[in-house]
């Protein structure tokens, strides 16, 4: 898959907004071994748009709910792009203007694959669909940024729901993600339709609105 220049610079802003993180020069995406195939596709992608890219795969990662095998990709970027772009004079991350005036179609994408869920089901020939960006990094003032960027730019009505899931939480903290009814996620289906033939078969079900 070839990109153009603005479509690569402003496509990594979705592995920001998603799972990625920034460090000395690069973003950094880190999965576990579940989503190793999601890190030798962003290997792939980058490197056919000759990126400068370091993968590092099946080491083993400490964490609080015990050892798991994990695979990075590492995307060398303008630092000063990054900076101004996601952080504050204080180097605090911020939801900025500038990002979300400028993140494109790919970008969608990329934070999708990171953040996004699909739901379906069939029950008594009555079916259901929606789909959350899971958004609950973000204050509510950041999601309602978020969402204004959705439907201004994109025509995309989002609602911004409480998150009762069993994402881990800090006592006292109430969280938020942004959700899609089903006309909406189908709206932003078709917004990112050019390049769900790229995705890696392992992420169809994301895309999948069938009652199947």
């Amino acid at each position: 898959m070839m990109l153009n220049k603005d479509e690569i610079k402003f496509g990594l802003y979705g592995l920001l907004l998603g799972d990625g993180t920034y460090k000395s020069g690069k973003i950094y995406c880190y999965h576990s071994n579940k989503q190793k195939f999601y890190v030798k596709w962003l290997e792939t992608i980058f490197k056919e748009n000759n990126l400068d890219i370091k993968c590092k795969y099946d080491y083993i990662n400490k964490t609080s709910f015990g050892e798991y095998y994990y695979s990075q990709i590492a995307i060398s970027v303008d630092k000063n792009e990054i900076l101004n772009a996601f952080y504050d004079e204080n180097n605090k991350k911020i939801i900025s203007d500038y990002v979300l005036n400028n993140i494109n179609e790919f970008g969608l994408l990329l934070w999708f694959l990171d953040d996004g869920q699909l739901h379906v089901s069939f029950k008594e020939n009555s079916g259901k669909r929606f789909a959350y960006l899971n958004t609950q990094s973000f204050t509510y003032e950041e999601n309602i940024k978020i969402q204004k960027m959705f439907k201004e730019r994109f025509d995309i009505d989002l609602k911004i729901h409480k998150d009762n899931s069993g994402f881990k939480k800090q006592k006292n903290k109430t969280y938020y993600r942004l959700y899609f009814n089903a006309t909406n996620f189908r709206k932003f289906f078709d917004v990112v339709r050019p390049y769900l033939k790229y995705i890696p078969k392992e992420f169809y079900y994301k895309f999948n609105m069938k009652y199947t």
